[in-house]
This record gives C-alpha cells, sequence and structure tokens, in this order.
C-alpha cells in the first residue's frame, strides 16, 4: 500500500497554512492598481499565488510518485530530508520573519536565501563548495532582484539594517 502521508507533503500543508496566514494580512491593504499604482499589496498578491502554485505542484508530484511503484523514496538523503527538509525550512523562515525586523532586507533575505539554498543544493549534490557557490548567486540574485522590483520599479522603500 502505498504512503500517501509523507515529509513532503505535511511540510506542503504547512506551507499553505502559513501562506494563508500571510496571504490574510493583504485583505487589509489597499488594492493593488486603486489608485493607478501597484501600491503595496501587488507584491504579496503574487507571492502568495506563487506559493499556493508551488504547493500544489509539491502535493500532486509527491502524491505521483507515492502512488507509483518505480519511484525511488529517498534513500540515503541527508538526514532524511523529508524530515529535516521541512523543519529547516520552517526554522529558516522563522528566523527570516524576526531578522527581518532587526537586519533589515538585504542582510535578512541574503542570509535565509543562502542557507535555504545551501541545504538543498548539497542535498541533492553532497558537495560543499559547488552547493555553497550556488547558494550564493542565488542569495544574490533573489535579493537583488527583489530590491530592484520594490525600491526601483515601484519606488517602496524597504527595511535597512540600522546601528
Amino acid at each position: 500500500m502505498p504512503k500517501i502521508l509523507t515529509g513532503q507533503i505535511v511540510f506542503a500543508c504547512g506551507l499553505a497554512i502559513l501562506n494563508s496566514i500571510y496571504a490574510s494580512q493583504i485583505a487589509q491593504m489597499e488594492l493593488p492598481f486603486a489608485n493607478g499604482e501597484p501600491g503595496p499589496a501587488f507584491f504579496p498578491m503574487i507571492l502568495c499565488a506563487l506559493a499556493y502554485l508551488c504547493i500544489a505542484a509539491i502535493i500532486l508530484s509527491d502524491l505521483r510518485d507515492s502512488l507509483s511503484e518505480s519511484a525511488p523514496r529517498g534513500a540515503g538523503a541527508l538526514l532524511r530530508v523529508e524530515v529535516l527538509g521541512p523543519i529547516l525550512a520552517i526554522t529558516l523562515t522563522v528566523l527570516y520573519i524576526l531578522a527581518f525586523v532587526y537586519t533589515g532586507y538585504a542582510v535578512a533575505t541574503l542570509g535565509y536565501t543562502f542557507l535555504i539554498a545551501l541545504f538543498f543544493n548539497y542535498e541533492s549534490s553532497r558537495q560543499w563548495l559547488g552547493s555553497a557557490l550556488k547558494a550564493l548567486a542565488t542569495a544574490l540574485g533573489i535579493t537583488l532582484s527583489g530590491w530592484l522590483f520594490f525600491v526601483k520599479l515601484f519606488d517602496l522603500y524597504l527595511p535597512i539594517w540600522e546601528l
């Protein structure tokens, strides 16, 4: 009998709950383009929609794999990534939210995306240096893209680290 409730599905359900909490805050903001400009709710709406799509993809992929007898199930993964991955991702996300308040966008986002990318790159390649370089490129790209999106495109300034 296939195992339907896997670590990935539990992780996706946890993300769905957290994303729904985040999305509920958007309702308190002014609707995008109400005044002709995207406004502060625009980017969170896009992020929530993308998160829901990714969550659906995780669940569908994992259900398809668990129903297929030929799919390998993570043998020898780094401390069973099915368990450690979701715990690490949720922990890092909580730390990111806390760090964002105290360190600002750039530091918190660089650290968060680097650590998440490092874990998953290392889990798939088992090479520290290559994983660290890919994680650094990912972190720089995401942080810079987010900054350009908010500050340059929409003229919305992000919090910075103030000593």
